[in-house]
């Protein structure tokens, strides 16, 4: 075992049986080994919980058939129209509005009367998809 390992082991390790009384520390040593250890797991549970928040809130996707354009609370509007696939913002200054562009039908029914009167159904089917270059303005 190393010289490092053997230093940590021996601060970890709780003193049994010494003259502290009711789990108080012995004499000689003043109860650092079990508090070193709770300290550095809670830093570290801290800082892995800290990196985990940071990346979670600094990705956004966009999927396929949408496209996102970002908000910048200090610049505005920022030009750049962003197509599928994971990208980066800032968490709080940075605000992404994700837009669907895919090709949705419209469907026009209407009722008409013909030469010899009788009625007709008229249905009439357009695709309309918005022009994603308007987005930004």
């Amino acid at each position: 075992m190393s010289k490092f390992a053997k230093e940590f082991f021996s601060r970890v390790k709780t003193p049994g049986g010494g003259a502290g009384g009711a789990g108080g520390p012995s004499p000689g040593n003043e109860g650092g080994g079990a508090g070193i250890l709770t300290r550095s797991l809670g830093g570290l549970a801290l800082i892995g919980g800290g990196f985990y928040f940071g990346l979670n809130h600094m990705l956004f996707n966009v999927e396929g058939g949408h496209r996102a354009v970002v908000y910048n609370r200090l610049l505005g509007m920022k030009e750049k129209i962003y197509g599928e696939g994971t990208h980066i913002r800032l968490p709080w200054f940075d605000r992404p509005t994700i837009y669907d562009i895919r090709a949705k039908p419209r469907v026009i029914a209407s009722v008409t009367g013909s030469r010899d009167l009788q009625m007709v159904n008229i249905t009439l089917r357009v695709l309309t998809r918005p022009d994603q270059s308007k987005y930004v303005v």
